[in-house]
């Protein structure tokens, strides 16, 4: 399965790609985001702001992705408390950052987010299929670590993040 690790740093115009420690932030056009997910997620792409996508650095050659930053890990449905609207599945898709990128992720979240003039950042782990408009509300960016680290941030959700 393939995934995309995407992040709206809202009000910001002008930010460019970057490194930090082994991610890349690359930023995609004004208008990437809205081009590419502006039927599926709709509230993300009509937020204005600089569309990022994370990848790996390029290390021993291999090609920019961020399916080496993070995996997918399936998720009983008991053991997880659902969004009422995907309470039909059988298991939900759950981001892992693995450990070898926990601490540059957590550097690039922070990051992003005093980038923004309104210190609000949309984090979107994206998986092929299943894309429907949801939306988590408001959440810290404390909160946000503490649900990753317990396997509660879920694939095709836009997590607003704002202090």
């Amino acid at each position: 399965m393939s995934f995309d690790l995407e992040i709206l740093v809202e009000g910001r115009k002008h930010l460019k790609t970057s490194v930090i420690e082994n991610i890349r932030i690359e930023v995609n056009s004004q208008y990437g985001g809205r081009n590419r997910y502006g039927s599926t997620f709709v509230y993300m792409t009509e937020r204005r702001g600089s569309w990022c996508s994370l990848f790996e650095t390029d290390l021993n050659n291999r090609c920019f992705s961020a399916y080496n930053i993070a995996k997918i890990k399936i998720i009983d449905k008991s053991k997880i408390n659902y969004p009422f609207w995907e309470d039909d599945r059988d298991g939900m898709y759950v981001l892992n950052i693995r450990p070898e990128y926990e601490h540059s992720f957590k550097s690039v979240m922070k990051h992003l987010q005093t980038s923004s003039p309104k210190k609000r950042i949309m984090f979107l782990p994206r998986l092929q299929g299943g894309e429907h408009n949801n939306v988590c509300g408001v959440i810290t960016l404390d909160k946000f670590f503490e649900l990753l680290e317990n396997d509660k941030i879920l694939f095709n959700i836009v997590y607003i993040i704002q202090d």
